[in-house]
This record gives C-alpha cells, sequence and structure tokens, in this order.
C-alpha cells in the first residue's frame, strides 16, 4: 500500500528513502554488494560448526536451563550405584524432538544427543533399561505391560514424556496444555509399579500434569534443549550438575486457572481472607494458587536466608536505599541460588500488582558457605507507567519481600518512599 499511501500524500517519499537507506548502508558495511556469497563458505562452515569449545558452551547452557520442579525424599541425583535404571517412554531415544519448533532444520540429526544416549557414559556399570511405553500422541496402551514389566525389574525408572517437536511454536495453540495422548496414563501404571520415579518433562511450555507433580516423587522440566540435550539431562540426573534455572512462567493446575500469573491484582475479596470459599476471590473446586509458580526451581541443597537489613527506612526519589541479607548454603552439595527481590506500592493509583520482581541475583555457595547479598532500592524500582502512559512514582508505603521463587518469600520488612 505503501505507492498509493505516497501517491495520497499521508507518507512522504523521504520516509521511505530514510528507511531504505538503512537497510543498504548495513548491507555496504557487510560487503554483501561486493561478495553476495560471502558467508556461504563451505570450508568456513567446516571450521565453524560444531567446534569442541562450541558443544561445550551448549552443553552447558542446556544444563542451566532444567529446572528441578520437585525431588521427594532427595531422589536425585541418582546414586551411581545402582544395579540398574529403566528408561521409559517415547522421548527416550527420540532426537529431532529435542531440537523444538524454532531451531533451523540443517546438519545432521544424529549429532542430537539422545537421552538414552547420554546415559549411556556416566552410567557406568548400571544396567540401562528401556521400554517405549507409548508414543507422543498415541491413544493405545498395548506398550503399557511391557513398561510396567521393565519399570518392576530396575532399582530406578526414568520417564521421559512431552510435546512434539511442532506442538510449541508460532501459530501451535492448544485448548488441552495436557500431556497429549495416553502419556499420563503411563506414568500412573507405572508408579503404580512401586518404584521410584523421575519424570523428565520435554516441551515449549507449561504443561497440565496435576497427577503426576501429586505422585511421582521427582520431577525434571527439560524444556527442548537442543543437539546436547542428552548429556546435559544425564549431568543433572547424576548430580554432575546441581540443577539451578528457575522458571520464568506461572504452571497453572488446569486450564480453567488461564490466565496465571503472579504479579496480579488484589480484590475486594482476597482468598487468603478466610476459609469461606463463597465470599471470596476464588474456585468452589480448585486452589487459586498455581501448580508451580513463578520463580520457581529446587536445588540439591538447601539455602537458609537471614538478617535483612535496610539502610534506612525512608527514601526520597533522588536517593536509594541498600537491601542486604545472608544466604547460607545449608545442604551437602555446592549449588547456585537465585536471591528474588519482589516488591508491592500498598496505595496507589492507578492500583499496583500485589508483588512485582524488581531484581535478582545468581551466587554460587559451597556448603556451609555464607555470603552478604544486596539490593539497591531506586526511583526506578519504584516508578510505572499511570493511565496517561506517564512513568510516574507516588509517595507512600512500599512491602519488600526477599525470596527464592515468587511463592516461597523467606524475608520481608517495609519502607516509604518520601514526597
Amino acid at each position: 500500500n505503501l505507492a498509493k499511501l505516497v501517491a495520497d500524500k499521508k507518507v512522504s517519499v523521504k520516509t521511505i528513502d530514510e528507511a531504505v537507506k538503512r537497510i543498504l548502508t548495513k548491507k555496504f558495511e557487510l560487503g554483501l554488494f561486493d561478495d553476495p556469497c560471502r558467508f556461504s563458505n563451505e570450508e568456513r562452515e567446516k571450521q565453524v560448526l560444531n567446534k569442541p569449545e562450541f558443544i561445550a558452551a551448549a552443553r552447558d547452557v542446556a544444563r542451566k536451563s532444567i529446572v528441578l520442579l520437585k525431588n521427594d525424599k532427595q531422589l536425585l541425583p541418582i546414586s551411581k550405584n545402582l544395579g540398574s535404571i529403566a528408561l521409559i517412554g517415547p522421548m527416550v531415544k527420540l532426537k529431532k524432538e529435542n531440537k523444538g519448533f524454532w531451531s533451523l532444520d540443517v546438519g545432521d540429526e544424529n549429532q542430537v544427543v539422545s537421552l538414552y544416549e547420554g546415559m549411556q557414559e556416566p552410567a557406568g556399570n548400571t544396567k540401562l533399561l528401556y521400554a517405549r511405553g507409548c508414543d507422543i500422541t498415541d491413544t493405545s496402551k498395548v506398550g503399557f505391560s511391557d513398561a510396567v514389566k521393565t519399570a518392576m525389574q530396575a532399582d530406578v525408572v526414568v520417564m521421559a514424556m512431552g510435546e512434539l517437536f511442532d506442538m510449541t511454536g508460532e501459530a501451535k495453540s492448544r485448548s488441552n496444555i495436557h500431556l497429549p495422548g495416553v502419556q499420563e496414563e503411563l506414568i500412573k501404571a507405572v508408579v503404580a509399579a512401586g518404584k521410584p520415579v523421575v519424570v523428565l518433562l520435554y516441551a515449549g511450555r507449561p504443561m497440565v500434569f496435576d497427577w503426576t507433580a501429586d505422585h511421582a516423587p521427582a520431577i525434571v522440566y527439560t524444556w527442548w534443549l537442543g543437539n546436547q540435550a542428552g548429556n546435559a539431562i544425564a549431568d543433572v540426573l547424576y548430580g554432575n550438575y546441581n540443577p539451578s534455572a528457575k522458571l520464568p512462567i506461572t504452571f497453572p493446575r488446569t486450564e480453567g486457572q488461564i490466565p496465571i500469573y503472579y504479579n496480579h491484582y488484589n480484590t475486594g475479596r482476597p482468598s487468603h481472607a478466610d476459609n469461606d470459599v463463597n465470599y471470596t476471590s476464588a474456585y468452589i473446586d480448585l486452589l487459586n494458587s498455581p501448580k508451580f509458580a513463578f520463580g520457581h526451581g529446587l536445588s540439591y541443597t538447601t539455602f537458609k536466608y537471614d538478617n535483612l537489613k535496610l539502610s534506612k527506612k525512608s527514601m526520597f526519589t533522588t536517593g536509594n536505599i541498600i537491601v542486604s541479607f545472608d544466604i547460607e548454603n545449608t545442604g551437602k552439595y555446592a549449588g547456585e541460588e537465585v536471591a528474588q527481590l519482589y516488591l508491592r506500592d500498598l496505595v496507589s493509583q492507578p492500583v499496583r500488582p500485589i508483588k512485582e520482581l524488581k531484581d535478582f541475583k545468581k551466587l554460587m555457595l559451597q556448603p556451609g558457605e555464607k555470603k552478604t547479598i544486596s539490593f539497591t532500592i531506586t526511583k526506578d524500582k519504584l516508578a510505572f507507567y499511570n493511565d496517561k502512559l506517564e512513568r510516574i512514582t507516588q509517595p507512600g508505603d512500599f512491602t519488600l519481600m526477599i525470596g527464592s521463587a515468587s511463592d516461597d518469600i523467606r524475608l520481608q520488612d517495609t519502607f516509604t518512599l518520601a514526597n
């Protein structure tokens, strides 16, 4: 429509010239008019693709992305002295699924490390058993009996479940975000066998898996981890890497809770006001809380938060408040923790969310080690846009919350923004 817009004098030729000039300038800077195929170099491709340091980086990024959702009775990490481990599920030997939807369809698919392949070396003398059980979208349970039989022969069961690679991506909405097919039915059958079960979930979105969340002892969300997926998952399962990632989104209990997010507004009848659901903003058949909250993510070790201090209890917009506190590794593994700072503006116009993430820091601690962390509260952290899209601050009281997740606040205090 640009030609007509120019003819109608709604868009000037000068505006178009400026836009074209920017593109052409970049093409000249890249040298594309001297050599339009300068980056299509087969020799360079051989030198650059899959360099050892790139593969190592891919593995490191992958394991840093893994979120430990649940770990009852410290089932994970898996002992390296087990007699056998059963690998069960449709994702165990798949490769392409690990690349996800937003990946270039280039290269040799055999370069992708499956879970089955990734478990081989670290398993050592532990025997690895395998049963698929079902495919991702199966409606048939014909493979269940073999899966249960395989699970019964193992000391620990690792189940690899999830979505097809193209179930998440552009134009890939799902009205039902439960585990596809009969996968959760397979989990139920294997859990009923009585063996310790670790469930791995491969997906590009938060899924609904309430039964699994309540009954599987350990749950690991792997997302789509790329070519080094199998190695990265094995690193986490065996404790060669202590998981440290946190959820950047909220996991609902069911689709009826959507949209669900941590930084919502308060209501006239908060659900925590009393136990009478008839007079509060609550479901009569479900908890208001998510299954897994924004910021959630466990570790193989534990962390103690203590000694919260504010440099002062009041500040002007030209000043700041230094918030400090201690974090101690109280477990037996070295691990990283992501300390999160949330704020709430108690009285404002327009209304503000019940909490907002304003800062975070990740730190490594050895067993028994303690460090002091600090955040700086500035005007920018207290500012927001009003209904006129003006970025403003308003004097008043604020609640400060420090925690390991949006629903796991460990320390709390208040301060005032003065006129």
